[in-house]
């Protein structure tokens, strides 16, 4: 009697480990298919450097004077720098209304790959003109066409581009690469709404173009 009582004893013990093995096993294949399919890469973005320049121009008032430009690019880029961190990248953000001189030195300094000026634009308070992008020349262009294809379609103007401005200072004095990001036209009312409601979504755009970019790279 007390043979078969062992016996089903570990039978019963051994029934409990399986059990709990396949339990196990079910929890790790769901944590698994949890992981963003960034985790999943060979951390490949982890080697690329990007410094975020948020505009420092808090006298251009956006069209409901509730706001202005250097505080809505502060929090499209502090946005942006969680996003591009999601995405495994190394990034650095420039302190609020800092100087570009010094915001280029310090991005010299970080050894960036790619330096990103974030902005928002303006002209007669009556045209929703769309993004735009600026960048030094042809080098820079598949990078522009990657964000621009993310931004675009999000905001309202419909006259989004690309355009070379070699003269800007802060697209010309970095060593990095530059991309630099006007995200819509603030002095029209629908502008400036639209900049102020989506500063998650305009972030998202701005990271997933320039990973589009680095993950396209050999």
């Amino acid at each position: 009697m007390k043979s078969n009582f062992k016996s089903k004893l570990k039978q019963i013990d051994k029934r409990k480990i399986i059990f709990t093995l396949l339990i196990l096993l079910i929890a790790l294949s769901f944590s698994t298919a949890a992981l963003t399919p960034v985790s999943r890469y060979d951390n490949k973005t982890a080697q690329y450097r990007i410094y975020l320049s948020p505009s420092n121009q808090y006298r251009n008032t956006y069209a409901d004077n509730t706001t202005n430009e250097m505080e809505q690019c502060d929090k499209i880029a502090a946005a942006t720098k969680e996003k591009l961190e999601a995405y495994g990248f190394n990034v650095m953000l420039g302190k609020s209304g800092d100087r570009i001189e010094n915001r280029c030195i310090e991005s010299d300094n970080f050894n960036a790959d790619l330096h990103v000026p974030i902005h928002t634009n303006a002209l007669n308070g009556d045209y929703t003109g769309g993004t735009f992008v600026f960048v030094l020349g042809e080098n820079e262009y598949q990078l522009a066409e990657d964000v621009l294809s993310e931004l675009a379609p999000l905001s309202p103007g419909n006259e989004d581009r690309i355009e070379f401005k070699p003269a800007l200072y802060e697209i010309n004095t970095p060593k990095a690469e530059t991309v630099y990001i006007e995200c819509e036209f603030h002095d029209t009312l629908e502008g400036c709404e639209f900049i102020k409601n989506n500063t998650d979504k305009i972030a998202q755009a701005i990271a997933d173009g320039i990973y589009k970019y680095f993950s396209d790279r050999e």
